[in-house]
């Protein structure tokens, strides 16, 4: 069966923007998923499997993932790969320039699980795990408990890549099951970062202030944006940062790239990269 893209557009609309799952006889929100990513060697000690879930409550103007903004699932046409010839279905697969692509697909907490258990033994030979990124995965901090104590039964190293614009609640919540938190601290001034990211720090702060006070394994990242987040930003950054008593050798300067600018045009959106 042949689809237009009105179509394509209806029937991606009509998948669950955030399906539910039953926790106790009360629904808790879970996500879609963007991507899975085998071997990484980024996302935390060793040898790692990177699932990436759709959806995040910030607007970074830099946004180099700007499909994982939205928690409803999305299509993308990337026109510089499309021959216009009119091939196109439902089914990703059959685009043979693979132009088009759907973002944001269900997937169940076993078959997670199961994923990132097929190379458990690389894991067990370099120090790795698994990490969950986003996205922001403590949008879903309710679901992320639940997946990351399957985890730690199957005896996995849990890494946490997030903003931590959370509840209180969240982090409290996760705290035994997360082996490592990978926080992304994006700027110190309120303003500026009420601005850059459309949300206060404060309550990202009290998260990290939390995790430091539970003596948390971390790895602070701070991107530094140039005529944005570089001068008094990254300089004020870190001394609040070494304030908290977080060592040198946990924080991580991250250089800006504005490598996304063709998902924005493939998504619709407007592009907001500096």
């Amino acid at each position: 069966m042949k689809f237009t893209r009105k179509d394509f557009m209806a029937s991606a609309a009509a998948f669950a923007v955030s399906p539910m799952l039953a926790d106790g006889g009360r629904k808790i929100k879970t996500p879609l998923m963007l991507d899975t990513k085998r071997m990484a060697i980024h996302d935390g000690p060793g040898i790692r499997t990177t699932f990436f879930v759709k959806g995040c409550p910030l607007k970074c103007i830099w946004c180099h993932n700007p499909e994982s903004i939205s928690a409803k699932p999305q299509w993308a046409r990337f026109q510089h790969l499309c021959r216009k010839c009119a091939k196109c279905t439902m089914d990703e697969a059959t685009c043979p320039t693979r132009a088009l692509k759907l973002y944001g697909k269900p997937m169940s907490m076993d078959d997670i699980v199961a994923k990132a258990l097929e190379d458990k033994a690389f894991y067990d030979e370099s120090g790795g795990g698994v990490t969950l990124s986003g996205g922001e995965p403590l949008f879903f901090w309710e679901w992320a408990v639940r997946l990351f104590r399957k985890f730690k039964e199957k005896g996995l190293h849990t890494c946490m890549d997030t903003s931590l614009y959370a509840p209180p609640a969240a982090i409290e919540a996760l705290l035994p099951y997360v082996d490592m938190w990978l926080p992304d601290y994006k700027a110190e001034d309120d303003s500026l970062h009420r601005e850059l990211t459309g949300v206060s720090n404060r309550i990202i702060k009290k998260n990290l202030e939390r995790l430091v006070a539970a003596k948390a394994r971390l790895e602070v990242r701070m991107l530094v944006v140039p005529r944005h987040t570089d001068g008094a930003d990254i300089v004020a950054r870190h001394k609040y940062i070494k304030s908290l008593g977080i060592p040198d050798e946990s924080v991580v300067e991250l250089k800006y790239l504005d490598y996304a600018r063709s998902k924005y045009l493939a998504l619709g959106m407007k592009d907001t990269m500096p």
